[in-house]
This record gives structure tokens, C-alpha cells and sequence, in this order.
């Protein structure tokens, strides 16, 4: 073990080295103008590379993801350790931060059309970084893993083979890959729920984001028109048109809510408050920033429904950890 990570850290030397010599001639021409306007570039440099990084592992969706797994083992057991609760963190942040980064690294061509501001297809970040980081992060979910059992490290082992495939898969069948994209989300809580053994406690929570990422990923899937095109991609949106996902979309979150009152009259739960507030504020911001999107088709469109989409789900965990039963 101690030889592996010796030679990854020799490799993530050198994949460093040819990320730094990027701005390497820009550093220096500035400190030939004085020691303070080095320091000053130094200091810009390493501003700069902490953004691109957080940029590229998309950190917030990564935290929401980590606190969600936590949350749920709080729900199902608040006398868990504080071992679970950080290995179960460390799990999250860094298979979704591991996922974000290779799939840049396999769709950088793509993401020239779709995402050019992106660190990766601008250049402000090199093809041999951003692979070994995704492999380093992957690496240390797995090995965090270890220590909450077998069940916990088979589902992490299984979800980081298809996040790291996912793009050669989306290039296969994108329809397929929106249904990975869901099932390892919904995941999360499935890894929460299997840390203090109990796998079958959250099995509506589960179901309920699955179906929200799965419209969610139909939904993105419209502003990638022009670069899944250019791939050959199959998507909903590219076979049969922006009105036929629309309509799916919306299809999945009407089941969505339906399922709330129907949740509340069948469903024994420790906090049905909490569910029923949280869940109609999560499920009501979504509908509105899906409706401006539809209606307008803007850039400002879509990102207000990004925005809107990371608020609902943050939302949409406390009111889903409501359904959780007694204990």
C-alpha cells in the first residue's frame, strides 16, 4: 500500500509541475518587476488555482452530497460515531468532486461548445492534473470505505466504476447515463442508511430523488444540445425534441408531488411536518425556475433553474430525512 502511494504522489508531482509551468512565464516576468509584485503574483497564482479546482469539483453540489449522507445517518441513528459521520463525508465529497473532474476530462471537446468558461477546455488547468486528482479522489473514497464494511465498500467501488465510465457510456447511450446519474445519487442516502444498518429505512427518499435527478438530467440535457450533437449522443432531447423532454420532465415531477400527500396518509414517519413543508418548498422552487426555462430558453433561464435546483435539493434533504421512522 505504502508503494502505491509513493508512486502516486511521484505522479501527482509531475502532473503539479506542468500545471504551475502554465503561468510559470506570466509569474515571472512580473516578479523581474520588483519582490513585492512577485509575491503579489504568487499569491494571485495560488487564488486562482484554489477557484479552478473548487470550479472543477463542483464543491457545493459535493458538500450538499456529503451532508445529505450524514443527515440520513442522524436520522436512522443519532448515536452513530463520529467515524461514520466523517468517513461517510469523505466518501461523498470525493467520489461526486472525482465524478465532476474525469467527466471533464473525457468531455473537454465537448464542453468547448457547451462550457468553455469550464477550467479544463479554457486551459486553465491541464488534461494530466485533472486526471490524477479524479483518480487520487476516487482512490481515497474507496479506501474510506473500507472501514464501514462490506456493503458500503462494494456500492462505493461499483458507483465509482460508473462515474469514471460515464462519459464513454454517455457517448454509447445518454438516455442510460441519465438513469446512472440518478441511481448513484440517490445513493447517497442509500449509503447513509446502510452505515448504521438499516438499508430498507429510506427506501421512499430514495425513490424520490431518483426520479427528481432523473427530470433534472432530461432537463440539463437541452442546454447540451449543440455539444451532444456534435458527439453523436443520444439524449431525449437530441432524438426526440425539446417539447417530448419538457413533457417527460414534468411527467416525473408530477409524480413527484402526487406522491407527497399520498406519502403523508400511507407512510409511518417520525417528522411529518417537516416532510410535508419541505418537500412542497423544494418541489414549488423547482417548478417555478423549470417554468421561466421553458418559456424563455435563455442562458439566465437555465441558470436561475440550476440555481433554484441546488436550493431545492438542499430542501428537499431535510424534508425527505422527515420521512424516516421513529426510532
Amino acid at each position: 500500500m505504502v508503494f502505491v502511494i509513493t508512486h502516486i504522489i511521484k505522479y501527482v508531482r509531475l502532473a503539479m509541475r506542468e500545471q504551475l509551468h502554465i503561468n510559470k512565464k506570466a509569474v515571472a516576468f512580473i516578479c523581474a518587476s520588483g519582490q513585492n509584485a512577485c509575491v503579489y503574483a504568487q499569491q494571485s497564482h495560488t487564488i486562482r488555482l484554489i477557484r479552478d479546482f473548487t470550479q472543477l469539483f463542483r464543491l457545493p453540489v459535493a458538500i450538499i452530497a456529503a451532508l445529505t449522507g450524514c443527515a440520513t445517518i442522524y436520522a436512522l441513528n443519532s448515536a452513530a460515531s463520529l467515524q461514520q459521520y466523517l468517513l461517510t463525508a469523505t466518501i461523498l465529497i470525493c467520489t461526486h468532486s472525482g465524478a465532476c473532474a474525469i467527466n471533464d476530462y473525457w468531455d473537454v471537446d465537448k464542453d468547448r461548445i457547451d462550457h468553455p468558461q469550464r477550467p479544463l477546455p479554457s486551459g486553465r488547468l491541464s488534461p494530466v492534473t485533472v486526471w490524477w486528482a479524479a483518480l487520487i479522489l476516487f482512490i481515497v473514497a474507496v479506501s474510506a470505505a473500507i472501514p464501514l464494511g462490506i456493503s458500503c465498500l462494494v456500492l462505493v467501488i461499483v458507483s465509482s466504476i460508473l462515474l469514471w465510465n460515464y462519459s464513454h457510456i454517455l457517448l454509447k447511450n445518454g438516455i442510460v447515463a441519465n438513469f446512472i446519474v440518478a441511481t448513484v445519487t440517490a445513493a447517497v442516502i442509500f449509503l447513509g442508511s446502510l452505515v448504521v444498518a438499516r438499508p430498507k429505512a429510506m427506501l421512499y427518499p430514495i425513490c424520490f430523488l431518483f426520479l427528481y435527478i432523473l427530470a433534472k438530467e432530461i432537463i440539463w440535457d437541452l442546454h447540451d444540445t449543440a455539444g451532444d450533437r456534435s458527439q453523436g449522443i443520444f439524449t431525449i432531447a437530441n432524438t426526440w425534441g425539446k417539447n417530448t423532454a419538457f413533457w417527460i420532465a414534468w411527467g416525473l415531477i408530477g409524480t413527484l408531488i402526487v406522491s407527497i400527500p399520498m406519502t403523508l396518509l400511507l407512510l409511518p414517519m417520525a417528522h411529518p411536518v417537516l416532510f410535508l413543508v419541505f418537500s412542497t418548498a423544494m418541489m414549488l422552487s423547482v417548478t417555478i425556475a423549470l417554468v421561466r426555462y421553458q418559456q424563455q430558453g435563455s442562458m439566465s433561464a437555465y441558470e436561475g433553474f440550476v440555481f433554484w435546483d441546488r436550493i431545492g435539493m438542499l430542501l428537499g434533504v431535510v424534508g425527505l430525512l422527515g420521512t424516516a421512522p421513529a426510532l
